[in-house]
């Protein structure tokens, strides 16, 4: 029912305002549309044929229009009734022709009980609901019947409205719902809305559940858990050791919609249950509380079976839950495969320096590395200094550079930040060379800066050198810089790169008055001059 609220109170705001707008236009200079003046033309008919030329209208795609056709169909009355009964079978007019029929009240009561036997399905349905919003209780008897109507969807919303009214008898008839011998929307929906009967219920759904075979029990169990009740989710935790898979399975997920944080340690019992789906519905459920669940997950990582390490994995992933990156930095080293790689699909979600340190040391793993290659990735520029840290081992540097050339713009921001933090010239090697492998503008210009650094300045010229196009117009800009090193080591880039475009430039470099920037400018120039 949730779900018609929205669209019931949007419609109710048009009518109330569109007709204050429309009259204020009518004062102004402003024309209305066309289908506004064919509504009232309509409209000054008066009586049923009024109503049964303006609801066509109810579909036009303006919306000023639209309104305007509702507003006047609430004008028109106890007339326009049946037309507007007539309109829920079209969907395209079903939710304006609602609003106008509420808006209407009283005198569309005794016709939409009618309704509820008419020969079209939605307007049946249509019409339960509207009994349902404006509140009819005298509308009972016609509203009980329809529980046993032919159409799926207008016993679904005959439930629903029983649900809503309650009254004598209520309970009785959606426990029968129930039964296994209904379609599934059709007791989805009794369950549903035995949830909204809360205590009152709970007798009834206690001896469901007792006395029930499997699909009955877990009918049982979605209903006490919809209640919301303290006895009624008590109930539920002690179907989590029901002898049947799907009532477990149910057990948890009613218990995860409630947020019943009490039974979180007995939920999380269940990763080890025998049945896949069993410890699916218990992840998810351990997933959306993991505080309360923290203490059994933590317990199963350390000591549980390979089963229940990889499940608690799974359901740390989900919650993203960042107290776990330690006792999952302990995991990755599990001497079985899959805990292993389970244990890296939850730090590759979970962000954080201690998720990165874990990560790269699985880069040494084979069968973990291509989710520590992804989760690395994903970090982004967080990743990228302890990325372009050396370490010493070939293979593990080799990986590392793999990682940062699929990072892109990421990588960049990681190396443009460690150039201005780190000190280590090894460091500092390893971003200048991760830029230059980019081969974009933006990582041309971080390299460029570096020309005068005093550790790898000389590393800037070569791989400068080696960019190509995107390199040029930084040096060339370079060539003007305040520091002297940077205007020689800009020239000593371009004469590498035999850049025809750095001519006129580098002759004015001749009169520098520094020697070395003059110097680098000839050697630059007999280099453009004689290619080799």
């Amino acid at each position: 029912m949730q779900r018609h609220a929205l669209p019931i109170c949007t419609i109710l705001l048009l009518i109330a305002f569109t007709g204050t707008g429309l009259a204020e236009s009518g004062s102004s200079s402003e024309t209305p549309p066309p289908a506004v003046l064919l509504v009232d033309e309509a409209f000054a008919r008066g009586g049923a044929e009024a109503a049964s030329l303006i609801v066509p209208f109810l579909k036009d795609p303006d919306l000023t229009v639209r309104t305007h056709a509702m507003r006047r169909l609430v004008e028109i009355g106890e007339p326009a009734v049946d037309s507007l009964l007539a309109a829920l079978g079209d969907e395209s007019t079903r939710w304006t022709a609602t609003g106008a029929l509420l808006n209407i009240g009283p005198p569309a009561v005794r016709k939409t009980v009618l309704a509820v036997k008419d020969k079209d399905p939605p307007v049946r349905r249509g019409a339960l609901f509207i009994l349902q919003q404006m509140g009819v209780t005298s509308s009972a008897p016609s509203i009980q019947a329809a529980l046993s109507d032919p159409d799926v969807s207008v016993q679904v919303q005959a439930i629903r409205t029983v649900a809503h009214f309650r009254g004598q008898g209520a309970l009785r008839l959606l426990l029968e719902k129930v039964d296994t011998g209904y379609p599934p929307l059709v007791r989805d929906a009794a369950i549903e809305a035995l949830g909204r009967f809360g205590d009152e219920a709970l007798p009834s759904l206690r001896s469901l559940y007792v006395q029930g075979g499997a699909e009955m029990r877990v009918a049982a169990v979605r209903a006490l858990g919809g209640t919301g009740t303290p006895a009624g989710i008590g109930i539920v935790r002690s179907a989590l050791s029901d002898k049947s898979a799907l009532v477990r399975y149910y057990a948890c997920r009613a218990l995860a919609d409630a947020g019943d944080t009490v039974s979180a340690e007995a939920v999380a019992a269940l990763l080890g249950d025998p049945d896949p789906a069993v410890r699916e519905a218990a992840g998810e459920a351990c997933a959306r509380m993991p505080e309360a669940a923290e203490k059994a997950l933590f317990g199963l990582l350390r000591k549980g079976t390979p089963l229940q390490k990889i499940e608690a994995a799974t359901a740390i992933r989900k919650a993203a839950y960042r107290p776990a990156v330690p006792l999952l930095a302990e995991v990755i080293r599990d001497p079985l495969p899959e805990v292993r790689l389970s244990a890296a699909a939850a730090l590759m979600v979970v962000s954080g320096p201690e998720a990165v340190e874990a990560l790269l040391n699985g880069l040494r793993d084979p069968q973990i590395r291509w989710v520590c290659i992804l989760g690395l990735r994903q970090a982004g520029s967080a990743a990228v200094p302890a990325l372009l840290r050396r370490t010493g081992d070939p293979e593990l540097d080799f990986w590392k550079q793999h990682v940062l050339a699929g990072m892109e713009d990421r990588a960049i921001e990681g190396c443009v930040e460690t150039l201005v933090r780190e000190k280590d010239a090894g460091t500092l090697s390893a971003a200048l060379c991760t830029l230059q492998q980019i081969r974009d503008a933006r990582a041309a210009w971080p390299i460029v800066r570096m020309l005068g650094d005093p550790q790898v300045g000389q590393v800037a010229v070569f791989l400068a050198a080696r960019m190509g196009q995107v390199a040029v117009e930084p040096l060339l800009l370079s060539l003007q810089d305040e520091n002297p090193g940077v205007r020689s080591r800009s020239a000593d880039a371009l004469g590498e790169m035999r850049e025809s475009r750095a001519e006129a430039p580098l002759r004015e470099r001749l009169n520098d008055p520094d020697s070395d920037v003059r110097e680098a400018a000839s050697k630059a120039l007999r280099k453009i001059a004689h290619p080799p």
